[in-house]
């Protein structure tokens, strides 16, 4: 008996095809929280501090942010093999600070084409003009494209990177970044691969002097569905620390940034 039971035991998963791919006829809830808290130190002469105080600011000066946003995204019937309509609708959108981006009543439409990403078409929101409903279609379209990754094969340890950029407004100018997010394979459990997430930030500041140094470092987690080839939890915290020289003063700026997205799969 003990030889049958390990003759029919499913020897263990050691590689996946790393896809992100949405399916017809399924609804998708999703859940992005994104929570920022920063430090801003003022650093000069006594003269120097007291005009910015008279200025209203404080120093230091403390922020903390904190949104959720859930929307729902339904797929529909596969039409000619090749492409399915899908529908999404905002369902929370909330913030510590009162400000709400995007209206609770914003439905959008479109349809995945073969593969490839989401294409939205049609926003239906009262209150909305047309150039709002264009922004509004725009962004949407972005997160999707920023969620993008690129079909791997791997096994367990082997990894890939995917490059970006970005940039940061400081002061007058811009930092350009150059972003290097690392995805390594550690584990696979009954269907469900998980990643270790690390990323590395190349900091490239317009004004070439001695008066700007910066770091920027992020690590996080990721939860792969194998078979329905969708993410159900992507976690990654940044923290970027940033030291400006200005002519009467300086100040020194701390990050920590955390997003947790989170998906959950029903059949219609």
């Amino acid at each position: 008996m003990l030889l049958v039971q390990f003759s029919c035991a499913r020897p263990p998963q050691d590689s996946v095809t790393f896809k992100i791919q949405y399916q017809p006829e399924k609804t998708y809830n999703q859940t992005v929280e994104r929570t920022t808290n920063s430090i801003v130190k003022y650093m000069g002469s006594q003269k120097s501090l007291q005009i910015l105080k008279k200025r209203g600011l404080q120093n230091p000066t403390i922020s903390n942010k904190k949104s959720q946003t859930e929307w729902v995204l339904k797929t529909g019937k596969l039409v000619d093999e090749t492409e399915f309509p899908v529908t999404m609708e905002y369902l929370i959108t909330v913030s510590n600070d009162g400000k709400n981006g995007i209206p609770v009543k914003a439905n959008m439409s479109g349809k995945f084409l073969g593969d490839h990403l989401p294409v939205f078409d049609a926003v239906v929101s009262d209150g909305l003009d047309e150039k709002h409903k264009v922004a509004l279609l725009q962004s949407l379209q972005n997160t999707f494209t920023q969620l993008f990754f690129p079909e791997k094969k791997l096994k367990i340890g082997e990894q890939f990177t995917i490059e970006n950029p970005s940039s940061i407004p400081m002061e007058g100018s811009t930092v350009d970044l150059e972003v290097a997010t690392n995805y390594q394979l550690i584990s696979i459990t009954e269907g469900i691969a998980h990643f270790d997430i690390s990323q590395k930030y190349t900091m490239n500041p317009k004004l070439k002097d001695n008066s700007f140094k910066g770091s920027v470092t992020g690590k996080g987690h990721l939860v792969y569905d194998i078979a329905n080839t969708v993410v159900l939890n992507y976690t990654l915290d940044t923290e970027m620390r940033i030291n400006k020289k200005l002519d009467s003063f300086e100040f020194e700026l701390k990050t920590n940034s955390e997003i947790i997205q989170t998906t959950s799969i029903s059949k219609d």
